[in-house]
């Protein structure tokens, strides 16, 4: 891998995979404008001819968190997602086009309010299809609980509900106990060392929301959330 800076904020990253494939790099960080970083990502198969081009915006302000990832060959493609904050209210919306169809392929939207103690949200995901509230509070410093409401318009009126709770035993440990709406109820000790704890809701990013576009952050769909933006 070979990887070039001729300035600050410009790097250019060449790397050949075991794949067989040349991919390169290259980066503009704070340089088209402040609080803008550009990635050119390109890709090339000498063995099936196969090429690829991809460029990733992200656009972070103290207020303001904006992505858009265009894939410049297949399609093109373009997912955008933002999320807008302001002294604990979040709003967040995602959007996915296909150029060649002159189509929106997806879009979801999200509100919600947070703090340290508290947070709550309203989602509608799958193309304003799904929809969520959700609620979680950190109770002391020893429990917290979480709930979560789900309706989905395309199957019927049922509404699916979920609790959730957790108590820390001590620093290094914590019980978990959880129920949803078919009756179903868990009940689970995890030693933080030892286990990667499953929070109901994180204080930092407390808002159920979207998944992220990027590749390296693909989670099921309980496990969307919100950028966490600090309060003005």
């Amino acid at each position: 891998m070979l990887m070039i800076r001729p300035r600050p904020g410009l790097t250019l990253t060449q790397a050949w995979t075991t794949a067989n494939a040349l991919e390169t790099k290259l980066e503009l960080d704070n340089n088209i404008a402040k609080g803008l970083k550009a990635e050119v990502i390109t890709q090339y198969l000498p063995g099936s001819q196969s090429k690829g081009a991809k460029l990733n915006l992200y656009f972070k302000q103290p207020n303001l968190h904006a992505r858009a990832f265009l894939d410049l060959l297949k399609g093109p493609t373009a997912n955008f997602d933002a999320v807008l904050g302001h002294e604990g209210f979040l709003v967040g919306a995602e959007a996915g086009y296909d150029v060649q169809k002159a189509a929106i392929t997806k879009y979801s939207a999200a509100v919600g309010y947070s703090l340290p103690q508290y947070s709550a949200a309203i989602t509608a995901t799958n193309n304003l299809s799904l929809f969520s509230a959700s609620y979680y509070h950190r109770v002391n410093a020893q429990v917290e609980a979480g709930a979560k409401a789900t309706w989905d318009s395309k199957t019927g009126n049922t509404v699916g509900l979920e609790v959730a709770s957790k108590y820390k035993l001590d620093p290094s440990s914590f019980a978990k106990v959880s129920s949803n709406s078919v009756s179903h109820i868990s009940r689970a000790v995890f030693l933080t060392g030892l286990l990667s704890p499953i929070r109901s809701r994180s204080t930092t990013a407390a808002l159920l929301l979207l998944p992220t576009t990027s590749c390296s952050a693909q989670v099921s769909p309980s496990a969307w959330v919100l950028p966490s933006i600090p309060r003005t």
